[in-house]
C-alpha cells in the first residue's frame, strides 16, 4: 500500500513537474540571459538585415549584439529611461559608467535627448556619449 502511494506521488511530480518549470519560464536577454520582465525601461532591440528581432536586457548587451552581428546589422532601437519609450539607437545619447547602474555594469542608459542625459550625468556621474562613441567604447574594452 505505501509503495503505491509512493508510485502514484512520484508519476503526479513527474507529470506536474514540465508544467512548473513553463509557468517559471520568462523572456531572457539573447546576450546573457536576464529576465527581460525586469529591464523594460532599458531594453535595446536589434533588427538583423533578415529582420529578425532580438531584444536585449538594455544597451551593454545590445552594443556587444550588434558588433557581433557584424555584416548582418540592419538596426537598433534604444529605450529612453526617463520615458520609456522606444527612439532609433543613433538618435539616442548615453550616459557611460554612471553611479547608476540599471542592467549591467560598467553600464550605458540610453536617453531620447543630450540635455537629459547630460542633467542625468551631472547628478549620477557618467559620461554623455553618441552611439558611435558608446560603440568605440565597447571596442575598446569598456575603457
Amino acid at each position: 500500500m505505501i509503495l503505491r502511494h509512493f508510485f502514484l506521488f512520484s508519476l503526479l511530480l513527474l507529470l506536474l513537474s514540465p508544467a512548473c518549470l513553463t509557468a517559471q519560464e520568462h523572456p531572457q536577454c539573447s546576450l546573457c540571459g536576464m529576465d527581460l520582465n525586469k529591464y523594460t525601461h532599458v531594453r535595446y532591440t536589434v533588427t538583423t538585415t533578415s529582420g529578425q528581432q532580438i531584444t536585449t536586457c538594455g544597451v551593454q548587451c545590445g552594443l556587444l549584439l550588434q558588433l557581433n552581428l557584424g555584416a548582418y546589422f540592419k538596426s537598433a532601437v534604444a529605450t529612453d529611461l526617463l520615458y520609456h519609450k522606444t527612439i532609433p539607437a543613433e538618435k539616442a545619447w548615453y550616459v557611460y559608467r554612471s553611479k547608476i547602474i540599471t542592467d549591467m555594469a560598467p553600464g550605458f542608459i540610453a536617453f531620447a535627448s543630450q540635455d537629459h542625459a547630460s542633467r542625468f550625468a551631472k547628478g549620477f556621474g557618467g559620461k554623455v556619449l553618441t552611439l558611435q562613441q558608446s560603440i568605440d567604447a565597447v571596442k575598446g574594452g569598456f575603457k
